[in-house]
Formats: structure tokens, sequence, C-alpha cells
């Protein structure tokens, strides 16, 4: 399946708890993909960068707090001053940015299924997390 363009809140997707994601710059065309998952039972956040496409090998490059600020931790697997942790960081804080695509692979952000229904592909989310994510 074709990934797709996110139309609804990105933050709501990527906090959702399973996400993976493609950040696009829209000026220079340079993209990369991450996993977010969430710590069981925490407000925590593990961003990982995709570095090996052929085997969905990721990368740990830090995490997005209880406050929602993306930190570089002491785990971190990249420098901060690498090309995949500031792309990363300067998205985080630009969610909105007219420079900026942000796109799903077609699972549904919080449990990870495909979505088939072009209304959940639209908006990244399955039927039954949709309702769970709007309680």
């Amino acid at each position: 399946m074709e990934s797709a363009e996110l139309t609804g809140s990105p933050c709501d997707f990527i906090l959702a708890g399973n996400a993976i994601i493609t950040l696009k710059s829209k000026k220079t065309g340079k993209h990369f993909t991450y996993r977010i998952r969430k710590k069981k039972n925490q407000d925590v956040w593990f961003v990982s960068a995709l570095y090996n496409p052929s085997d969905q090998m990721y990368s740990y490059i830090g995490c997005i707090t209880e406050f929602g600020k993306f930190v570089h931790t002491k785990k971190s697997q990249v420098n901060s001053d690498s090309p995949v942790f500031q792309a990363f960081c300067w998205s985080w804080n630009n969610l909105r940015s007219e420079k900026l695509e942000i796109w799903h692979e077609g699972r549904c952000g919080r449990c990870g299924k495909s979505l088939t229904d072009p209304e959940s592909i639209q908006r990244g989310f399955g039927p039954y997390c949709w309702g769970k994510i709007n309680e």
C-alpha cells in the first residue's frame, strides 16, 4: 500500500503509540522515516530512525518527554548534530509548517494494523482506534 499524507492532527498520530512516519522537506526533497512508540503506562515516546529500509531496521535517536519536548538521551544511537536527529527535532517543533510533508505508511498510528478504508487512511487511524483517540 502506498503512503498517505496525514490530513488530521499530526501530533495526535505521532503520539498515538505505534506510529511510523516519513518527514519530507518541501524545500530540499530530503526525507527520513521514523518510528515513534509510547512507553507503556508513561507519557514518554521513543523515537527511532529507519537506517536500513530493506531490513526495516531502526536506530533509537531520542525521546519525546511528557512535556512534549524532543530530547537526545544517553542511549541515543546517533549524535545530536546528525541530520536524522536534526530533521526530527526541527519537524517536531514545526509540525504545521508549509515546508514539511508528513506521511504515514498506511497503518494505524495506535495499533499498527493495515488501513483499508479511504477515510481511515486519510486520518491515519482505523475506526476503533479513532473512537479511542476521540474519547
